[in-house]
């Protein structure tokens, strides 16, 4: 588990990564750090050690890398949110760093059970219309593919019947 700053620094990441407007106006900031942090326990050893450097370098990096003078907690979403767009055009590991935030952020957001049901999507009904869709057209297939290869063999002679 990450600690007190780098959950800070993740609270923050959150709200400026998240999406906003229409479906997405829904408050799950804190489910989405809890399982943030959840998934940081099975990084790798390394990632999962330096990931919490990175965190700091977001948060202390304002002057560097164009967030001005403030701390990136203390930052308003939109500062926030301007100032990770500049991390977007990164390159090498404060590019990573970026690029991996950001992911771990939307995928959780996106797979929140609140954010699917916003945005209407019905896994499990999907799952039980195309399984068996899908398993009539595999039926239809080796159906298919058993007529033609007795239609190959010569002497109408299946490849499971033995010769003599």
């Amino acid at each position: 588990m990450p600690g007190r700053k780098s959950r800070q620094i993740l609270k923050a990441a959150i709200a400026a990564l998240r999406p906003r407007g229409g479906p997405f106006d829904v408050d799950i900031e804190g489910e989405v750090l809890e399982s943030a942090c959840d998934f940081l326990r099975f990084l790798p050893s390394v990632t999962r050690y330096a990931f919490p450097l990175g965190l700091r370098l977001v948060e202390y990096g304002g002057p560097l890398f164009g967030g001005g003078w403030r701390r990136f907690t203390s930052m308003d979403v939109e500062s926030a949110g301007r100032y990770l767009v500049g991390w977007e055009s990164a390159t090498g590991p404060r590019a990573m760093l970026y690029q991996g935030l950001r992911a771990v952020v939307l995928f959780i957001w996106y797979q929140h059970p609140q954010t699917l049901r916003a945005l209407e999507v019905d896994w499990q009904g999907r799952a039980d219309e195309l399984v068996p869709l899908r398993a009539r057209l595999l039926a239809e297939a080796a159906a298919a593919e058993g007529s033609v290869a007795a239609e190959a063999e010569p002497g109408g002679l299946s490849r499971s019947q033995p010769e003599e």
